[in-house]
């Protein structure tokens, strides 16, 4: 079989005399290595854009939530925060009693909007999402707004603008509990003072979410030493699927451990749908390409009968003939495709270094597409690539295979 390495590579060499041959052969190099290229910078283009959400989820949220599998909300929660801070591997936790609501500036007569009502412990709840020694933020001013004349909050910064608020201004919050007035049954209100806003990198959290204290929310929602779930923040963030699992084990069977990918599974399911059909659709690129192989091959056959009728004469077995094909639709594969992931993951990386392609961060929320290149994709490119690269070299090799030595050499 060394010789069908060796033809291979020699009808792969510029001949005189076979110029069009060759140039054939360079576009078909040169059309796996775009395909190739354009795979990786749209998967780098999606990798980019699912870390970057992963990482937006990351900078406001708890790394795991502990729920009751019993209750909606659950007492005694020291005990359990104890508990959860006695398994190895956690660094801060924290109660939190939630709620939908309702808000509206006071006086000024926006329009009430949605929110997320938060109950937390400021310093705790701190402690979770920024970790040790967190930078002074709002919700120090919520921790000591307890001697105000109302309850204090902080609102998400999207939502104080579209509410027009600032800070020191009243804001009343609705919730879905009934009280008894003057006047009948009436959904339970109060007025806060909001004492500051924050700013994470999820729009969701910017645009809904409220914090006000622990206290404050168990009065509002009529729920003493309540909580609805308790927020944990681990040591080490890769750590997540064994941490979930220990703390599981540890708290068994009252309560249920849920990590932030699951809160988020909608999303992160969608985004990895859309890099499938993302590979599917930039995938018919390489297939073209591959289109171009089989038909170089099938007029290399066409340019060598008569060497591959001597072949045969001199007893070449058919699949040594067929070799020759292979291995030469192989070469422009593995050539293209070497070519296309150093050209795409170089595009990739001077788009993402250079933030070439530039977003408005009032519309998008980011300032620039991110780029971010996986080896574990560009693995995926290159057998991808050269599985149809070999898939084209079948029939070529084939008609090579099967054609006889007496057809060959009759006009010679």
């Amino acid at each position: 079989m060394a010789y069908s390495f060796f033809l291979a590579l020699r009808y792969l060499r510029v001949h005189r005399g076979h110029t069009f041959l060759s140039v054939i052969t360079l576009i078909s190099v040169a059309g796996v290595a775009v395909g190739a290229a354009a795979l990786v910078i749209a998967l780098s283009l999606m990798a980019g854009f699912e870390a970057d959400v992963r990482d937006r989820i990351h900078s406001g949220s708890a790394h795991l939530t502990v729920t009751s599998r019993f209750e909606d909300t659950f007492g005694d929660v020291e005990t359990l925060l104890a508990a959860v801070l006695s398994v190895k591997g956690v660094e801060a936790a924290g109660p939190v009693l939630y709620s939908p609501a309702m808000i509206t500036a006071d006086g000024n007569g926006s329009t009430p909007q949605y929110i997320q009502l938060y109950g937390v412990d400021p310093w705790r709840h701190t402690a979770v999402v920024l970790g040790k020694d967190p930078e002074p933020t709002a919700f120090e001013a919520l921790a000591n707004s307890s001697a105000g004349r109302r309850p204090g909050m902080v609102l998400g910064e999207q939502l104080a603008r579209t509410l027009g608020v600032t800070t020191g201004d009243e804001v009343r919050v609705l919730v879905p509990r009934v009280g008894l007035t003057p006047w009948g049954v009436a959904p339970q209100s109060q007025l806060f003072e909001m004492v500051g806003t924050y700013r994470s990198r999820h729009f969701q959290e910017d645009s809904q979410r409220a914090y006000i204290q622990v206290p404050a929310a168990q009065r509002l929602l009529r729920a003493p030493e309540q909580a609805t779930w308790a927020e944990v923040r681990l040591q080490e963030i890769d750590d997540l699927p064994v941490m979930k699992e220990r703390l599981q084990e540890a708290l068994f069977p009252e309560w249920i451990v849920v990590d932030l990918i699951e809160q988020n599974k909608d999303l992160l399911r969608a985004l990895n749908t859309e890099r499938i059909l993302l590979f599917l659709a930039i995938g018919l690129i390489v297939v073209v390409a591959a289109l171009n192989i089989v038909s170089t091959l099938i007029l290399m056959v066409n340019d060598k009968i008569r060497d591959i009728g001597t072949l045969t004469a001199l007893g070449a077995r058919p699949t040594g003939v067929a070799a020759v094909f292979v291995l030469q639709g192989l070469v422009i594969g593995i050539l293209g495709t070497i070519s296309g992931l150093i050209l795409g993951t170089a595009i990739s990386y001077w788009l993402h270094a250079g933030e070439v392609i530039q977003l408005n961060p009032d519309v998008y929320y980011l300032s620039f597409v991110p780029f971010q290149t996986r080896p574990i994709d560009l693995v995926w490119i290159g057998v991808a690539a050269l599985a149809v690269s070999l898939l084209a070299t079948i029939y070529p090799a084939s008609k090579a295979a099967r054609l006889r030595p007496v057809e060959a050499l009759r006009h010679d």
